[in-house]
């Protein structure tokens, strides 16, 4: 700006000013709440030279990053921060550009809108969007779903989503976090999943084969699915499967079928397909045979029917079959399997004559085992067992003792050399007589077999015939004879003696079994007696078995009064504890006594009494003073189920609540049983919005125990795989306590648990109470550790709101120091603001201004915030922008004080309207504006501003100015402007020319004030002196204009001068300007000379010509500019006639004189004239020489 005040001092001037041309006409951009926008336009000139200039922005939110530039063509790069504005809203405002080529404004309009994020559909500005997307491209949705922005976009103004959202996405599957989160809000519905076939059946030798199931989904979305079997021999093709796996809605499962893992017959197995949410089981029986050989259905049936056999056999021999109904089912049987099984034939026959010997039909049978002798007697090497079989009938036919001790020499010869097979055994046993006389030994052998792998029903018999028989063999239950004797209970065969002698061994078993267990529970069922179930009871206890599946044993020892350690404890333990049971008079009694049992199934107990009180009046009163001190060790443990619960509650009805116990009781009367059956979940987290950390429990037996202290607390359940469910999560919660019966005594006690507290409050916020209690309330909240941001402020904004309506200043500058302004709306933040500057807090109101700027706050906090940082500052302290910026914005507002409006004097800048007002309104407060009018005066200048006033600014700098460039600048300026443009100026500026021209010379100002003279028609005397006086000057320096001419009537001007006429041109003086004129008159020619015309000052360019009387010239004037480019610009006929003033004394008018006479005839004036001439002539040459 200097440079340019320098140089119009200097005389220096631009004739044409480039116009600004701007890239933009007006700004109009949208930004996202919460964003910051970047942006850039151009500045430059339509002449493409450099210029300089200096910027304004009228919006602190709307930055540029530089506030000058000095080229021909300069990028303005700008900021605007929307980080604290609400949708919908509008800033407007304009960026003022001072520069040399002049001044202009660009308007701006920033629109604030919803926030939004981009992507491949468009702009997602809702959940609805969100949703649409997700459905369309998940993998693109889980991407914005993940990133920081979605929540600051989509969930910024809902609490309760945001607080989903924030714990749903600690799922380690981000894809479950968005598809539970979506059908939380809902805007989908779960997937479900189902399969084709539940049973699948399957026949296969040594090959393995695949087949598959198919799975459906029913909707849209994501779901992990995972598959597993219980065998070895059924391998799924994949481990997981996910919904996006699927072709359309549905996904063929395939899985290999290995014979492998099997065994020979049937085998059995499942595949899981398993969701967080199901397990489905698909049941699988495939029948292998590992031989490679054809599986026949004729084969199954042999099978079948020897065990058929087998079972006849052994239903005969314990008494359940008459032996006509064995005789003939067995024919049956031995029939079908000789038409079913052609390789056993010869055995089936054997077994066929057996039968027949049972039946007494021995003539029968002896032919028959005539008939085979032959085979059998060839089988001998080849097939054991059926020679033995031979050897076994024959000795039974012939009954002789030859006979026999030939059969079981060759029988035992046999069983010895055949790693002895149980089958030849049995031969043994009905040949050898000692097996008769010593059942010891017959024991013995019939274990060693045992223990040698023999698992056949027919030795169990034997066995257990020998136990039924003589029970004294009977003094160990190892395995043999529990399996032995399994199987005799079983299948009904034992003796009482046998089942007495069994439960007094087991009885003094030490550990549990379950088939000891199972056998006893028989023998009860068959022998109902004392003995029987003190053995159960006892076994059971010795287990530690305290299932209700044992209860009905406990139950019915307690009803025989047995006598048993422990026994009603275990009575107890196992007991289901369900609302209509009644525990008898005995188990009531009992524990009046004796308090062993644990403290859940004390508290079921006590429960128990104290729900039947009404009835059992006696008893209440035998166990209150226990149950007394239970409830205060439990509370003090904070102990809590549905029993514990109500314990609780009838001890404070029957004591009251004292402050001892209202100390114990927040930690249990909040608490909520949560009850979930999905076997896929591990653990639940509460998420309570007034906090910032989850409470996790893990889910033991399908029960947790979680408190719930205020409402709309989200609960979340959490899977093995650390994935996290809310809307579609299935569980019951069941409320313990009544709460609300003993929250109030308890604050009125003086507890302060923040479980109450926060609970308390929820009801002051509801019903915005704000008498003494509920500011407590408030105050107390505010000391908890963890509470979430927003809800401390919201909580610490309305005690500011208090104490500031109760004027307890100090208080209230308390919890001002406390509030985070970032958490606040701007509604909320502007009124804090306000509050700092109420309470002289203005460090930190500066510090929230500097941050968040001033819009929105009341002009008159402003003003007082303001006037503080201005009488604490310095004169000589150097200029800050913030308070500058703050000080007109105050100004704008037109509420503004002496000191605020002298520091804007002194450090504003601005666009040359703005500085003017400020210069009108310190005018009128009669301040010293010099200053001001230095700045002010030079901007104008610089951008050759225009404002109506301009004048009455300058005369005020005029008076008491130092800077005389700067005043002589602004004189040449409005001088060469009236000069050259024929701008108007006010008459008092003429007079400061004149009078600053006494003291230095300047040739702008003296042409234009002569300009200015040479319009009037009376002069004072000084005035023809300065007129004289400054035309000599001029002229001498070869300085003509054409208005010089206008003064030959009060002053005698050169000939040079009043002899000839001028062309004016006015243009800007780096053009060319050519003149093209002829002479028209006796000696004229048709043809135009051309000439150039010279520039005689600041683009004046003038050419003279001397016509004489009716002479004329015709001319016309062409201008090239720089570009090169030629325009006519004007065109003229000038004449001399008897209209022009010849009264000057000059040869010139003496010469146009004597060619009017001649026109006329005048002869006599014409002689008269031609002798004046010569007269005149010869005196000139004659009597005057030249110095």
């Amino acid at each position: 700006m200097k440079e340019k005040v320098e140089r119009l001092s200097k005389g220096v001037f631009e004739y044409e000013r480039p116009d600004i041309l701007l890239s933009e006409v007006e700004i109009n951009i949208t930004v996202e709440t919460g964003k910051t926008y970047s942006g850039s336009f151009t500045i430059k000139n339509n002449k493409n030279t450099p210029m300089k200039g200096i910027l304004y922005s009228s919006s602190e939110l709307f930055r540029l990053e530089q506030n000058s530039f000095m080229d021909s063509e300069n990028e303005i790069h700008y900021r605007f921060f929307g980080d604290h504005m609400n949708p919908l809203e509008t800033v407007k405002g304009e960026i003022c550009i001072v520069s040399d080529c002049g001044e202009i404004l660009l308007p701006f309009i920033v629109n604030i809108e919803v926030p939004y994020l981009r992507s491949s559909i468009g702009k997602i500005k809702d959940l609805f969007n969100f949703a649409n997307l997700a459905k369309s491209d998940t993998a693109e949705a889980l991407k914005l779903f993940k990133s920081q922005e979605f929540k600051q976009i989509l969930l910024y103004h809902d609490t309760k989503y945001l607080l989903l959202y924030q714990n749903i996405i600690k799922s380690r599957s981000g894809s479950q976090a968005l598809e539970e989160f979506l059908i939380a809000i809902r805007k989908k519905l779960q997937i479900n999943i189902s399969v084709d076939k539940k049973v699948l059946a399957f026949d296969l030798d040594k090959e393995s084969m695949m087949d598959k199931v198919t799975l459906i989904k029913d909707n849209w979305g994501y779901a992990e699915i995972r598959i597993s079997t219980d065998v070895p021999f059924l391998i799924p093709e994949h481990k997981i499967i996910w919904s996006e796996n699927f072709i359309g809605n549905s996904y063929p499962l395939e899985f290999v079928i290995d014979p492998a893992f099997m065994h020979s017959g049937n085998n059995y197995g499942k595949i899981f397909i398993t969701t967080a949410h199901e397990t489905i089981a698909i049941e699988v029986t495939c029948h292998c045979n590992k031989s490679g050989l054809p599986i026949h259905n004729s084969h199954k049936k042999s099978n079948r029917y020897r065990i058929k056999l087998t079972e006849n056999y052994l239903d005969f021999r314990t008494n359940r079959l008459t032996i006509e109904e064995y005789v003939k089912e067995a024919n049956v049987l031995l029939e079908q399997l000789l038409n079913q099984d052609s390789k056993n034939q010869h055995l089936y026959q054997l077994m066929q004559i057996h039968v027949l010997m049972v039946s007494g039909k021995d003539t029968k049978a002896e032919q028959l085992l005539k008939e085979f002798g032959e085979v059998f007697e060839k089988v001998k090497d080849t097939d054991v067992l059926l020679y033995c079989g031979y050897l076994y009938l024959l000795a039974l036919l012939r009954k002789d003792e030859t006979s026999i001790q030939d059969a079981l020499q060759k029988i035992r010869g046999f069983y010895d050399d055949s790693n002895k097979d149980w089958k030849l055994f049995w031969f043994l046993l009905y040949t050898d007589k000692k097996y008769d006389t010593n059942k010891v030994i017959k024991l013995a052998e019939i274990k060693e077999l045992y223990k040698n792998g023999c698992r056949s029903p027919i030795l169990y018999f034997e066995a257990a015939y020998i136990f039924n028989e003589e029970p004294s063999l009977l003094h160990e239950l190892q395995e043999f004879e529990l399996q032995v004797l399994n199987w005799d209970i079983k299948n009904d065969f034992i003796s009482e003696e046998t089942a007495m002698q069994y439960t007094y061994l087991a009885g003094k078993r030490k550990y549990f079994s379950r088939s000891v267990h199972h056998s006893l529970s028989r023998l009860y069922n068959k022998y109902p007696n004392r003995e029987i179930l003190t053995a159960i009871c006892s076994h059971l206890i010795k287990g530690h078995q305290r299932s209700s599946l044992y209860f009905r044993w406990y139950q019915d020892g307690v009803k025989e009064q047995l006598r048993i350690t422990e026994l009603y404890e275990y009575y107890m333990y196992s007991l289901t504890e369900n609302a209509d049971t009644v525990l008898p008079q005995q188990i009531l009694l009992y524990f009046i006594y004796n308090s062993s049992l644990n403290d859940r199934k004390k508290s079921y107990l006590y429960a128990y009494i104290v729900k039947n009180k009404e009835k059992l009046p006696e008893i209440y009163r035998s166990y209150w003073k226990r149950i007394e001190q239970f409830v205060l060790k439990q509370l003090e443990a904070h102990s809590i189920n549905g029993n514990f619960a109500l314990l609780y509650e009838e001890f404070i009805s029957q004591q009251g609540l004292t402050s001892e116990t209202a100390t114990q009781l927040p930690y249990v009367m909040f608490k909520q049983e949560i009850i979930c059956h999905n076997l896929n979940m591990k653990g639940v987290c509460v998420v309570h919005k007034e906090m910032n950390e989850e409470v996790y429990t893990p889910i033991v037996d399908g029960t947790a125990l979680i408190d719930i202290y205020t409402e709309d607390a989200e609960i979340f359940l959490i899977d093995q795989y650390e994935n996290r469910f809310t809307a579609t999560a299935e569980y019951t919660l069941n409320k313990l306590m009544q709460w609300e019966y003993y929250i109030e005594t308890c604050y009125e006690l003086g507890v302060d648990h923040p479980m109450i507290l926060l609970n308390l409050s929820e009801k002051v916020q509801t019903y915005l109470k704000y008498d003494d209690r509920s500011i407590a309330i408030r105050k107390d909240i505010l000391v908890i550790q963890g509470l979430n941001e927003s809800y401390y402020n919201k909580i610490n904004l309305d005690l500011i709101h208090y104490y500031y309506e109760n004027f307890e200043g100090e208080s209230l500058e308390s919890y001002l120091s406390k509030i985070n302004l970032h958490g606040l709306s701007k509604g909320d933040r502007d009124k804090v603001v306000e509050f700092f500057i109420i309470r002289d807090m203005y460090d930190k109101a500066l510090e929230a201004l500097t941050e968040f700027g001033f819009e929105g706050i009341a002009i008159k906090r402003l003003i007082k915030l303001c006037t503080n940082l201005l009488e604490h500052r310095n004169e000589e302290d150097p200029k800050n922008d913030f308070i500058v910026s703050l000080a007109y914005h105050i100004f704008r507002a037109g509420k503004y004080n002496e000191g605020i409006l002298k520091y804007l004097v002194k450090h504003f800048f601005g666009t040359t309207g703005e500085m003017y007002e400020l210069w009108q309104a310190a005018v009128g407060f009669e301040m010293e504006t010099a200053e001001l009018e230095d700045r002010l005066l030079v901007q104008m200048l610089f951008a050759e501003s225009y404002i109506t006033n301009s004048l009455g600014v300058f005369i005020r700098y005029y008076k008491r100015g130092t800077n005389h460039k700067l005043i002589k600048a602004f004189l040449s300026y409005n001088a060469y402007k009236y000069l050259v443009m024929d701008r108007i100026i006010q008459p008092e500026l003429f007079h400061i020319m004149k009078r600053e021209l006494v003291y230095e010379e300047n040739e702008v100002c003296t042409l234009a004030l002569l300009k200015k003279l040479s319009t009037e028609d009376s002069f004072e005397k000084d005035e023809i002196e300065f007129i004289d006086y400054q035309l000599d000057k001029l002229i001498r320096k070869g300085l003509i204009l054409p208005f010089y001419k206008k003064f030959q009537s009060i002053l005698p001007l050169p000939a040079g001068i009043s002899d000839k006429i001028f062309v004016e041109y006015i243009t800007n003086p780096i053009h060319k300007v050519t003149i093209h004129y002829r002479l028209e008159g006796k000696n004229s020619s048709d043809e135009f000379i051309s000439e150039e015309m010279k520039d005689v000052y600041q683009g004046i360019h003038v050419k003279e010509f001397i016509l004489f009387y009716n002479e004329s010239i015709q001319y016309y004037i062409t201008e090239e500019d720089e570009t090169g480019q030629v325009s006519i610009t004007e065109s003229v006929n000038v004449k001399l006639d008897n209209s022009m003033k010849l009264e000057e004394d000059t040869r010139y008018n003496h010469l146009n004189f004597m060619l009017t006479a001649l026109e006329v005839q005048d002869d006599k004036t014409l002689m008269e004239s031609l002798d004046n001439y010569y007269k005149n002539h010869y005196i000139l040459s004659k009597v005057f020489k030249l110095l």
